[in-house]
């Protein structure tokens, strides 16, 4: 770790709870965050109207020229060969049947979720590759989240950092039971109340995720993003080491079409 990475990530105040409600009925619930600086969120049109060098591919970009813009048309190339590669390993009658999917399936009945009707995000972004539509393409952050979630099979959330609520300088994560009647706003202005039995990821003021059901409206990424709070989803009887490589997958392809720099990334 450079210097300048050892002081910014020194910086970084955070603890992670679980509600003992929560851990009584699911027993290894955990998390994996990484913190990113300097990303660079911007559209379509913005990224293409800035971006003065080019490269022969993903890999060789650098971060100095991903925040200044990278060209969708590394994106782009990079989406599809996960595509194609999706649609050599999977096949949509026997996605189910998928270990890490059903790992995922079965904490969504325990849940009282009806895992046919309503997804894990993986699952889904895989059955909408199959299907022939393609992964979304929305900005270099959520893109990035997506690309992983298919290839690691790993749910993600990304929120903009500095839109998140601190108690005494501390980012305080808790996984807890929604309260009877809490209402949220999702992704999309989707209002919805919660009926106290959905899990939701809260800072220290409000919840910023509501598990099955999608990420809240007020601390998504947007285009004047810079710092970004990468959340992957562990579940119970999901193995470790998958938790972890989902992480550093995501956070690795956050940085390759966002840019930025890895301050902090630690398991729950």
């Amino acid at each position: 770790m450079s210097g300048k990475k050892a002081n910014e990530a020194s910086e970084v105040r955070l603890r992670f709870s679980v509600e003992e409600r929560v851990r009584q009925k699911f027993e290894d619930i955990r998390i994996g965050v990484a913190i990113l600086r300097n990303c660079s969120s911007e559209s379509e049109g913005e990224s293409e109207s800035k971006s003065e060098n080019k490269s022969g591919g993903v890999g060789g970009v650098t971060a100095e020229k991903a925040g200044k813009g990278i060209e969708r048309e590394w994106i782009e190339r990079e989406r599809r060969e996960v595509e194609e590669a999706i649609r050599r390993t999977y096949d949509l009658h026997t996605l189910k049947d998928v270990p890490l999917l059903r790992i995922q399936r079965d904490f969504f009945w325990r849940m009282g979720v009806d895992p046919t009707k309503v997804r894990p995000a993986s699952e889904a972004l895989i059955r909408r590759i199959l299907a022939g539509s393609g992964l979304p393409s929305i900005s270099p952050v959520v893109d990035a989240c997506n690309i992983a979630s298919v290839k690691t099979l790993i749910t993600f959330s990304a929120f903009d950092l500095e839109r998140l609520s601190k108690e005494n300088e501390i980012l305080h994560l808790k996984v807890r039971f929604a309260s009877e009647g809490e209402e949220v706003t999702l992704i999309g202005n989707r209002k919805k109340r919660l009926k106290g039995r959905e899990l939701v990821l809260t800072d220290a003021e409000k919840v910023l995720c509501v598990y099955v059901h999608g990420d809240v409206e007020a601390t998504k990424v947007r285009e004047d993003t810079k710092n970004v709070l990468l959340v992957a989803y562990g579940v119970p009887k999901l193995p470790l080491k998958d938790l972890e490589r989902g992480l550093a997958t995501a956070s690795e392809y956050v940085r390759r079409f966002a840019g930025g720099e890895e301050v902090f990334r630690k398991i729950f």
